[in-house]
Protein backbone atom coordinates (compact mmCIF):
# COMPACT_ATOMS: atom_id res chain seq x y z
CA UNK A 1 0.00 0.00 0.00
CA UNK A 2 1.19 3.50 -0.90
CA UNK A 3 0.30 7.02 0.49
CA UNK A 4 1.44 10.84 -0.75
CA UNK A 5 1.87 12.81 1.80
CA UNK A 6 0.53 16.29 -0.11
CA UNK A 7 1.40 18.71 2.10
CA UNK A 8 3.44 18.22 5.02
CA UNK A 9 1.86 21.52 6.86
CA UNK A 10 -1.51 22.83 6.86
CA UNK A 11 -1.32 24.23 10.35
CA UNK A 12 -1.11 21.77 12.47
CA UNK A 13 -2.00 19.45 9.96
CA UNK A 14 -0.88 16.97 7.12
CA UNK A 15 -2.84 16.27 4.14
CA UNK A 16 -2.46 12.74 2.97
CA UNK A 17 -4.04 11.02 -0.18
CA UNK A 18 -4.18 7.30 -0.64
CA UNK A 19 -5.88 4.19 -1.91
CA UNK A 20 -8.79 2.46 -0.45
CA UNK A 21 -7.17 0.14 1.20
CA UNK A 22 -4.39 2.47 2.50
CA UNK A 23 -7.41 5.21 3.47
CA UNK A 24 -9.28 2.25 5.00
CA UNK A 25 -6.20 1.00 7.20
CA UNK A 26 -5.05 4.58 8.10
CA UNK A 27 -8.47 5.75 9.84
CA UNK A 28 -8.93 1.61 11.57
CA UNK A 29 -5.04 1.66 12.95
CA UNK A 30 -4.67 1.28 16.89
CA UNK A 31 -1.55 4.16 15.85
CA UNK A 32 -0.32 5.57 12.83
CA UNK A 33 3.39 6.70 12.66
CA UNK A 34 5.39 8.32 10.42
CA UNK A 35 8.78 7.50 10.98
CA UNK A 36 8.65 7.31 14.60
CA UNK A 37 6.38 10.37 15.04
CA UNK A 38 2.22 9.38 16.26
CA UNK A 39 -0.34 10.95 14.12
CA UNK A 40 -4.07 11.54 14.76
CA UNK A 41 -5.52 10.66 11.39
CA UNK A 42 -8.77 13.03 12.24
CA UNK A 43 -10.94 13.01 9.58
CA UNK A 44 -11.39 12.63 5.04
CA UNK A 45 -10.59 15.66 2.74
CA UNK A 46 -12.84 17.16 0.20
CA UNK A 47 -11.97 13.86 -2.47
CA UNK A 48 -12.05 10.59 -1.82
CA UNK A 49 -8.60 9.06 -0.67
CA UNK A 50 -7.68 12.56 0.71
CA UNK A 51 -6.97 12.63 4.91
CA UNK A 52 -5.99 14.99 7.52
CA UNK A 53 -2.89 14.44 9.97
CA UNK A 54 -2.36 16.03 13.01
CA UNK A 55 1.00 15.64 14.72
CA UNK A 56 0.28 14.33 18.58
CA UNK A 57 4.00 15.61 20.06
CA UNK A 58 4.61 18.88 17.79
CA UNK A 59 4.45 20.63 14.56
CA UNK A 60 6.29 19.27 11.36
CA UNK A 61 6.92 21.25 8.24
CA UNK A 62 8.03 18.59 5.48
CA UNK A 63 8.62 20.65 2.48
CA UNK A 64 7.59 19.42 -0.72
CA UNK A 65 5.28 15.99 -1.53
CA UNK A 66 6.41 12.43 -1.45
CA UNK A 67 4.81 9.22 -1.98
CA UNK A 68 5.24 6.75 0.32
CA UNK A 69 4.60 2.96 1.78
CA UNK A 70 2.54 2.46 4.26
CA UNK A 71 2.76 -0.62 6.45
CA UNK A 72 0.39 -2.46 8.83
CA UNK A 73 1.17 -4.80 11.42
CA UNK A 74 -0.27 -5.31 14.52
CA UNK A 75 -2.75 -2.64 14.58
CA UNK A 76 -0.23 -0.09 14.39
CA UNK A 77 0.23 1.87 11.09
CA UNK A 78 3.84 3.27 9.43
CA UNK A 79 4.38 5.50 7.01
CA UNK A 80 7.33 5.75 5.09
CA UNK A 81 10.12 5.03 5.62
CA UNK A 82 12.02 7.91 6.91
CA UNK A 83 15.87 8.72 6.31
CA UNK A 84 17.80 10.94 8.14
CA UNK A 85 21.55 11.85 7.17
CA UNK A 86 23.41 12.74 9.85
CA UNK A 87 26.31 15.20 9.78
CA UNK A 88 27.80 17.57 11.94
CA UNK A 89 27.59 20.69 10.59
CA UNK A 90 25.90 23.06 7.46
CA UNK A 91 26.47 26.21 6.27
CA UNK A 92 23.17 27.86 6.09
CA UNK A 93 22.54 29.93 2.63
CA UNK A 94 25.47 28.32 0.85
CA UNK A 95 24.67 26.46 -2.48
CA UNK A 96 26.92 23.19 -0.69
CA UNK A 97 25.61 23.42 2.84
CA UNK A 98 27.59 19.89 3.15
CA UNK A 99 30.98 20.90 1.95
CA UNK A 100 32.22 18.05 -0.34
CA UNK A 101 29.25 15.74 0.94
CA UNK A 102 26.99 18.29 -0.83
CA UNK A 103 26.45 16.30 -3.98
CA UNK A 104 26.07 13.26 -3.02
CA UNK A 105 23.32 13.78 0.00
CA UNK A 106 21.79 15.41 -2.99
CA UNK A 107 21.68 12.49 -5.06
CA UNK A 108 21.03 10.44 -2.14
CA UNK A 109 17.50 12.33 -1.18
CA UNK A 110 16.67 12.16 -5.03
CA UNK A 111 16.74 8.49 -5.09
CA UNK A 112 15.08 8.06 -1.90
CA UNK A 113 12.29 10.46 -3.49
CA UNK A 114 11.94 8.66 -6.68
CA UNK A 115 12.11 4.59 -4.53
CA UNK A 116 9.27 6.23 -2.13
CA UNK A 117 11.04 7.14 1.06
CA UNK A 118 11.79 11.05 2.67
CA UNK A 119 14.93 11.86 3.68
CA UNK A 120 16.80 14.83 5.40
CA UNK A 121 20.20 15.73 6.24
CA UNK A 122 20.40 16.94 9.96
CA UNK A 123 23.35 18.06 12.43
CA UNK A 124 22.75 17.85 16.68
CA UNK A 125 21.51 21.39 16.59
CA UNK A 126 18.63 20.63 15.19
CA UNK A 127 17.58 17.39 17.20
CA UNK A 128 14.13 18.45 19.39
CA UNK A 129 14.35 14.94 21.86
CA UNK A 130 10.97 16.00 23.55
CA UNK A 131 8.99 16.14 20.48
CA UNK A 132 10.69 13.80 18.19
CA UNK A 133 11.22 16.15 16.00
CA UNK A 134 14.52 17.29 13.96
CA UNK A 135 14.94 20.49 12.04
CA UNK A 136 16.91 19.53 9.10
CA UNK A 137 17.54 19.97 5.14
CA UNK A 138 16.10 18.59 2.05
CA UNK A 139 16.46 18.68 -1.33
CA UNK A 140 13.43 19.72 -3.84
CA UNK A 141 13.56 18.63 -7.57
CA UNK A 142 13.40 20.94 -10.21
CA UNK A 143 9.98 20.96 -10.81
CA UNK A 144 9.97 22.46 -7.24
CA UNK A 145 12.55 24.80 -7.31
CA UNK A 146 15.99 23.09 -7.37
CA UNK A 147 16.87 23.80 -3.63
CA UNK A 148 18.26 23.00 -0.33
CA UNK A 149 15.34 23.80 2.15
CA UNK A 150 14.88 23.68 5.47
CA UNK A 151 12.21 21.71 7.59
CA UNK A 152 11.24 20.13 10.53
CA UNK A 153 10.76 16.39 10.40
CA UNK A 154 9.60 13.54 12.30
CA UNK A 155 12.11 11.09 14.03
CA UNK A 156 13.45 8.85 10.93
CA UNK A 157 12.97 4.79 10.83
CA UNK A 158 17.29 4.73 9.67
CA UNK A 159 19.81 7.04 10.47
CA UNK A 160 22.92 6.79 8.20
CA UNK A 161 25.90 8.58 9.95
CA UNK A 162 28.21 10.50 7.48
CA UNK A 163 29.99 12.85 10.18
CA UNK A 164 32.77 13.83 7.78
CA UNK A 165 35.75 14.00 9.71
CA UNK A 166 37.28 12.03 13.18
CA UNK A 167 37.28 15.67 14.19
CA UNK A 168 34.11 16.37 13.92
CA UNK A 169 32.93 12.96 15.52
CA UNK A 170 35.42 13.60 18.77
CA UNK A 171 33.13 17.31 18.90
CA UNK A 172 30.92 16.99 22.38
CA UNK A 173 27.89 17.80 20.53
CA UNK A 174 27.84 15.13 17.67
CA UNK A 175 29.42 12.54 20.42
CA UNK A 176 26.32 13.14 22.54
CA UNK A 177 23.66 13.05 19.70
CA UNK A 178 25.20 9.95 18.04
CA UNK A 179 25.39 8.27 21.26
CA UNK A 180 21.40 9.22 22.01
CA UNK A 181 20.34 8.48 18.64
CA UNK A 182 22.34 4.45 19.40
CA UNK A 183 19.74 4.35 22.03
CA UNK A 184 16.60 5.75 21.00
CA UNK A 185 13.82 2.76 20.55
CA UNK A 186 12.47 1.72 17.24
CA UNK A 187 15.55 3.95 15.23
CA UNK A 188 18.37 1.91 13.61
CA UNK A 189 21.82 3.99 13.02
CA UNK A 190 24.27 2.55 11.43
CA UNK A 191 27.98 2.95 10.87
CA UNK A 192 27.99 4.41 13.77
CA UNK A 193 32.10 5.72 13.49
CA UNK A 194 35.15 6.17 12.42
CA UNK A 195 37.21 2.91 12.92
CA UNK A 196 40.95 2.53 14.72
CA UNK A 197 43.09 0.35 12.40
CA UNK A 198 44.63 -1.67 15.50
CA UNK A 199 40.99 -2.45 16.52
CA UNK A 200 39.82 -3.78 13.41
CA UNK A 201 43.32 -5.81 13.14
CA UNK A 202 42.71 -7.41 15.95
CA UNK A 203 39.21 -7.87 15.26
CA UNK A 204 40.45 -9.64 11.33
CA UNK A 205 42.91 -11.63 12.84
CA UNK A 206 40.94 -14.06 14.75
CA UNK A 207 39.18 -14.99 12.10
CA UNK A 208 41.52 -18.47 11.18
CA UNK A 209 40.69 -18.06 7.05
CA UNK A 210 41.39 -14.33 7.24
CA UNK A 211 44.96 -14.88 9.01
CA UNK A 212 46.46 -15.69 5.86
CA UNK A 213 45.37 -12.08 4.14
CA UNK A 214 46.50 -10.01 6.55
CA UNK A 215 50.16 -8.59 6.32
CA UNK A 216 51.47 -8.52 9.95
CA UNK A 217 50.78 -5.36 11.90
CA UNK A 218 51.28 -4.40 15.50
CA UNK A 219 51.59 -1.71 17.96
CA UNK A 220 54.68 0.81 17.83
CA UNK A 221 55.94 1.09 21.09
CA UNK A 222 59.17 3.21 20.51
CA UNK A 223 62.64 2.45 18.61
CA UNK A 224 63.21 -0.50 20.43
CA UNK A 225 59.84 -2.66 18.82
CA UNK A 226 60.04 -0.63 15.52
CA UNK A 227 64.40 -2.28 15.20
CA UNK A 228 62.93 -5.87 16.51
CA UNK A 229 59.81 -5.21 13.47
CA UNK A 230 62.45 -4.34 11.05
CA UNK A 231 64.94 -6.88 11.49
CA UNK A 232 61.92 -9.41 10.94
CA UNK A 233 60.66 -7.93 7.93
CA UNK A 234 63.59 -5.78 6.40
CA UNK A 235 60.50 -3.14 5.05
CA UNK A 236 58.31 -1.94 7.13
CA UNK A 237 54.94 0.85 7.18
CA UNK A 238 54.27 3.39 10.37
CA UNK A 239 50.74 4.28 10.10
CA UNK A 240 48.53 6.51 12.31
CA UNK A 241 45.99 4.82 14.13
CA UNK A 242 43.23 6.47 14.16
CA UNK A 243 44.97 8.59 10.44
CA UNK A 244 43.53 8.79 7.12
CA UNK A 245 44.36 9.82 3.11
CA UNK A 246 47.85 8.89 3.89
CA UNK A 247 48.58 11.47 6.48
CA UNK A 248 51.77 10.69 8.57
CA UNK A 249 52.65 7.43 7.13
CA UNK A 250 56.48 6.29 6.58
CA UNK A 251 58.39 3.92 5.12
CA UNK A 252 61.18 2.60 6.56
CA UNK A 253 63.13 0.37 5.45
CA UNK A 254 66.70 -1.68 6.10
CA UNK A 255 69.45 -0.90 3.92
CA UNK A 256 72.06 -3.25 2.22
CA UNK A 257 74.86 -1.22 3.29
CA UNK A 258 73.74 -0.46 6.98
CA UNK A 259 71.29 2.18 8.27
CA UNK A 260 67.87 2.84 7.06
CA UNK A 261 65.86 4.27 4.98
CA UNK A 262 63.14 6.98 5.47
CA UNK A 263 60.49 7.89 3.07
CA UNK A 264 57.47 9.83 5.04
CA UNK A 265 54.39 11.93 3.30
CA UNK A 266 54.43 15.42 4.34
CA UNK A 267 51.17 17.80 3.58
CA UNK A 268 50.93 19.00 0.12
CA UNK A 269 51.81 15.42 -1.23
CA UNK A 270 55.04 16.12 -0.71
CA UNK A 271 57.70 13.00 0.06
CA UNK A 272 60.90 13.36 2.44
CA UNK A 273 63.66 10.77 1.44
CA UNK A 274 66.52 10.05 4.20
CA UNK A 275 69.17 7.91 4.90
CA UNK A 276 69.40 7.66 8.39
CA UNK A 277 73.47 6.20 9.04
CA UNK A 278 72.88 5.30 12.73
CA UNK A 279 70.31 3.73 15.16
CA UNK A 280 70.39 7.18 17.25
CA UNK A 281 68.95 8.68 14.21
CA UNK A 282 66.47 6.24 13.47
CA UNK A 283 65.05 7.11 17.45
CA UNK A 284 65.46 10.69 16.64
CA UNK A 285 63.13 10.81 13.59
CA UNK A 286 60.57 8.29 15.16
CA UNK A 287 60.56 10.45 18.36
CA UNK A 288 59.62 13.84 16.28
CA UNK A 289 56.90 11.69 14.40
CA UNK A 290 55.04 9.97 16.85
CA UNK A 291 54.90 13.08 19.01
CA UNK A 292 52.33 11.36 21.67
CA UNK A 293 50.29 9.93 18.41
CA UNK A 294 49.60 6.17 18.69
CA UNK A 295 51.02 4.33 15.55
CA UNK A 296 51.14 0.80 14.16
CA UNK A 297 53.93 -1.18 11.92
CA UNK A 298 52.77 -3.05 8.99
CA UNK A 299 54.68 -5.25 6.97
CA UNK A 300 55.27 -3.85 3.44
CA UNK A 301 54.15 -6.15 1.00
CA UNK A 302 55.75 -5.97 -2.45
CA UNK A 303 52.86 -4.79 -4.59
CA UNK A 304 52.08 -6.04 -8.18
CA UNK A 305 52.69 -2.35 -10.18
CA UNK A 306 51.60 -1.02 -13.72
CA UNK A 307 54.19 1.22 -15.71
CA UNK A 308 57.00 1.10 -13.23
CA UNK A 309 54.45 2.23 -9.99
CA UNK A 310 52.56 0.29 -7.46
CA UNK A 311 49.22 0.13 -6.98
CA UNK A 312 46.42 -0.97 -4.53
CA UNK A 313 42.67 -1.73 -4.49
CA UNK A 314 40.24 0.48 -2.80
CA UNK A 315 36.88 -1.61 -2.71
CA UNK A 316 33.66 -1.01 -1.55
CA UNK A 317 31.57 -3.41 0.17
CA UNK A 318 27.60 -2.74 1.04
CA UNK A 319 24.72 -4.60 2.48
CA UNK A 320 21.99 -5.31 0.52
CA UNK A 321 18.13 -5.58 1.55
CA UNK A 322 18.74 -9.00 3.04
CA UNK A 323 21.30 -8.11 4.81
CA UNK A 324 23.96 -10.05 3.01
CA UNK A 325 27.65 -8.43 2.56
CA UNK A 326 28.32 -7.78 -1.65
CA UNK A 327 31.20 -6.18 -3.27
CA UNK A 328 29.59 -2.95 -4.60
CA UNK A 329 32.75 -2.38 -7.05
CA UNK A 330 36.84 -2.09 -7.01
CA UNK A 331 39.22 0.41 -8.64
CA UNK A 332 42.59 0.52 -8.93
CA UNK A 333 44.65 3.40 -6.90
CA UNK A 334 47.93 3.59 -8.57
CA UNK A 335 50.65 5.28 -6.31
CA UNK A 336 52.36 8.83 -7.96
CA UNK A 337 55.86 9.30 -9.08
CA UNK A 338 58.07 8.77 -6.00
CA UNK A 339 55.53 8.48 -3.47
CA UNK A 340 54.52 5.45 -0.81
CA UNK A 341 51.09 5.73 -1.25
CA UNK A 342 48.14 5.91 -3.61
CA UNK A 343 46.09 8.74 -2.38
CA UNK A 344 44.95 11.13 -5.11
CA UNK A 345 45.99 14.03 -3.12
CA UNK A 346 49.44 12.96 -3.80
CA UNK A 347 49.65 12.21 -7.22
CA UNK A 348 47.80 8.99 -7.02
CA UNK A 349 45.68 7.87 -10.43
CA UNK A 350 42.59 5.49 -11.31
CA UNK A 351 42.64 2.72 -12.99
CA UNK A 352 39.85 -0.06 -13.98
CA UNK A 353 40.98 -3.04 -12.04
CA UNK A 354 39.87 -6.27 -14.19
CA UNK A 355 41.48 -5.01 -17.26
CA UNK A 356 44.50 -4.69 -15.57
CA UNK A 357 44.87 -7.79 -13.84
CA UNK A 358 44.25 -8.89 -17.43
CA UNK A 359 47.06 -7.19 -18.98
CA UNK A 360 49.50 -8.11 -16.09
CA UNK A 361 49.31 -12.13 -15.84
CA UNK A 362 47.83 -12.14 -19.76
CA UNK A 363 45.74 -15.16 -18.45
CA UNK A 364 42.13 -14.76 -18.83
CA UNK A 365 41.80 -17.57 -16.13
CA UNK A 366 44.56 -16.36 -13.76
CA UNK A 367 42.87 -13.08 -13.89
CA UNK A 368 38.95 -14.46 -12.59
CA UNK A 369 40.50 -16.55 -10.61
CA UNK A 370 42.32 -13.71 -8.48
CA UNK A 371 39.41 -11.43 -9.13
CA UNK A 372 37.18 -14.05 -7.64
CA UNK A 373 39.28 -14.68 -4.92
CA UNK A 374 39.70 -10.90 -3.93
CA UNK A 375 35.77 -10.75 -3.87
CA UNK A 376 36.00 -13.95 -1.37
CA UNK A 377 38.38 -12.18 0.93
CA UNK A 378 36.80 -8.71 1.25
CA UNK A 379 32.78 -10.02 2.02
CA UNK A 380 34.37 -12.43 4.59
CA UNK A 381 36.81 -9.46 5.92
CA UNK A 382 33.06 -7.51 6.10
CA UNK A 383 31.26 -10.26 7.16
CA UNK A 384 33.79 -10.41 10.45
CA UNK A 385 33.87 -7.42 11.14
CA UNK A 386 30.13 -5.91 11.23
CA UNK A 387 29.80 -9.40 13.41
CA UNK A 388 32.16 -8.69 16.42
CA UNK A 389 30.94 -5.18 16.13
CA UNK A 390 27.45 -5.75 16.85
CA UNK A 391 26.04 -5.54 12.97
CA UNK A 392 25.92 -2.00 12.95
CA UNK A 393 27.38 -1.61 9.13
CA UNK A 394 25.68 -0.98 5.74
CA UNK A 395 28.83 -0.24 4.11
CA UNK A 396 32.51 -0.32 4.35
CA UNK A 397 35.38 0.31 2.23
CA UNK A 398 38.26 -1.23 2.08
CA UNK A 399 42.19 -1.28 0.92
CA UNK A 400 43.49 -4.23 -0.37
CA UNK A 401 46.80 -4.97 -2.35
CA UNK A 402 48.00 -7.88 -4.97
CA UNK A 403 51.73 -9.50 -4.71
CA UNK A 404 53.58 -10.90 -7.59
CA UNK A 405 51.43 -14.06 -7.04
CA UNK A 406 47.92 -12.35 -7.42
CA UNK A 407 47.56 -13.05 -3.36
CA UNK A 408 45.45 -10.56 -1.66
CA UNK A 409 46.36 -8.54 1.34
CA UNK A 410 43.62 -6.54 3.51
CA UNK A 411 45.67 -3.48 4.51
CA UNK A 412 42.35 -1.10 6.13
CA UNK A 413 38.78 -1.32 6.80
CA UNK A 414 36.88 2.06 6.42
CA UNK A 415 33.49 2.92 7.72
CA UNK A 416 33.09 6.31 5.47
CA UNK A 417 33.61 4.88 2.19
CA UNK A 418 34.51 8.09 -0.46
CA UNK A 419 32.83 8.84 -3.53
CA UNK A 420 34.38 6.11 -6.41
CA UNK A 421 34.95 8.10 -9.88
CA UNK A 422 33.13 5.85 -11.64
CA UNK A 423 29.66 6.65 -12.12
CA UNK A 424 28.34 2.99 -12.99
CA UNK A 425 29.61 2.28 -9.29
CA UNK A 426 28.26 5.19 -7.87
CA UNK A 427 24.86 3.90 -8.87
CA UNK A 428 24.80 1.16 -8.11
CA UNK A 429 26.29 2.15 -4.30
CA UNK A 430 23.34 4.42 -3.96
CA UNK A 431 20.43 2.25 -4.85
CA UNK A 432 21.96 -0.71 -2.43
CA UNK A 433 22.74 1.69 0.33
CA UNK A 434 19.01 2.59 0.24
CA UNK A 435 17.92 -0.57 -0.44
CA UNK A 436 19.56 -1.58 2.64
CA UNK A 437 17.74 1.45 4.34
CA UNK A 438 14.22 0.41 3.74
CA UNK A 439 15.24 -2.96 4.99
CA UNK A 440 15.99 -1.36 7.92
CA UNK A 441 13.17 0.02 8.50
CA UNK A 442 10.77 -2.86 7.68
CA UNK A 443 9.51 -1.53 4.14
CA UNK A 444 9.87 -2.91 0.99
CA UNK A 445 11.33 -0.40 -1.86
CA UNK A 446 9.96 0.75 -5.06
CA UNK A 447 11.77 0.30 -7.52
CA UNK A 448 13.37 3.78 -8.78
CA UNK A 449 13.18 4.92 -12.62
CA UNK A 450 15.93 4.00 -14.90
CA UNK A 451 19.19 5.42 -14.08
CA UNK A 452 18.29 6.16 -10.68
Amino acid sequence: MEATLVRGTRGHRIRLRAGADACEALKRGDEVRLGLHPLAVTGEGQRPGDLSARPMLGRLSIPGSWRLHVDVRDGVVRIGPVIGIFTSSCRRGSRRPFAGLTARFRRFIALAREMGAIAYVFTPKGIHWQSKIIRGYTYLPAGKGHRWVRGAFPFPDVVYNRVPTRKAERRKSVREARLRLLAEPGLDLFNPEFLDKWSVYQILSKDETLRAYLPATTPCTGAASLLSFLREHGRVYLKMADGSLGKGTVRVELLKGGGFGWHATRPGGHMVHRTLRKEAQLRAALARLRRGRRYLMQKAVPLLKTGGRPFDIRALVQKDAHGRWLVTGMAARIAGRGQITTHRPRGGSRARLSPLIRSIFRDEAKARHITQELHRVIVRAAEVFDRATGDRHGELSMDVGLDAAGHPWIFELNSKPAVFDEPSIRRVARRRLLNYCFSCSGFAPRAPAAGG
